[in-house]
């Protein structure tokens, strides 16, 4: 599934949702933030898991620039309590702080987590609820991948600052 958007096509919108764990819209979400940076992951990845650090610290940089980092663990769609009780154990070992939430497998949302076929897969999302760019698949730790990453965040805030 390709999400990207450019100057010569219509932007596509993240599917939206009514997130659990986070009583909160995706409208209300993204309206809020100038950029939010969506990272799909689930717990027995090692690449995910060991990107959960940088992405910790990436959401204290974004709180600066009026943005944040949300996390959608792809196992625990449908509120599933045993997968949700392993996410949790995983983020407070790594310190993590900013959001995770989860959607019903049938939702707009769902579908979409569920049609992601490698992990982990990071979305910037600008204030408009608008997908920037192409999603960033694979750990945000090399130095390529972030400063990939951070392109597309300094477009969507500038997206959100029209």
């Amino acid at each position: 599934m390709t999400a990207g958007a450019n100057a010569s096509s219509e932007a596509t919108k993240f599917p939206s949702f009514t997130g659990k764990d986070l009583d909160v819209s995706s409208d209300e979400l993204f309206s809020k933030n100038k950029a939010t940076v969506m990272n799909f992951w689930f717990t027995t990845c090692k690449p995910c898991v060991g990107e959960l650090g940088d992405l910790e610290q990436l959401n204290k940089e974004l709180a600066e620039k009026g943005g944040r980092v949300v996390g959608v663990n792809s196992f625990t769609l449908d509120g599933n309590k045993d997968e949700i009780a392993d996410a949790k154990d995983v983020l407070n070992k790594k310190g993590v702080t900013y959001k995770n939430i989860w959607f019903k497998s049938d939702s707009e949302a769902g579908k979409f987590t569920s049609n992601l076929f490698s992990f982990p897969t990071t979305y910037v999302i600008d204030q408009n609820g608008n997908i920037v760019g192409e999603p960033i698949v694979g750990a945000i730790s090399s130095v390529e991948q972030r400063a990939a990453l951070d392109k597309l965040i300094d477009q969507a805030i500038a997206n959100s600052e029209q």
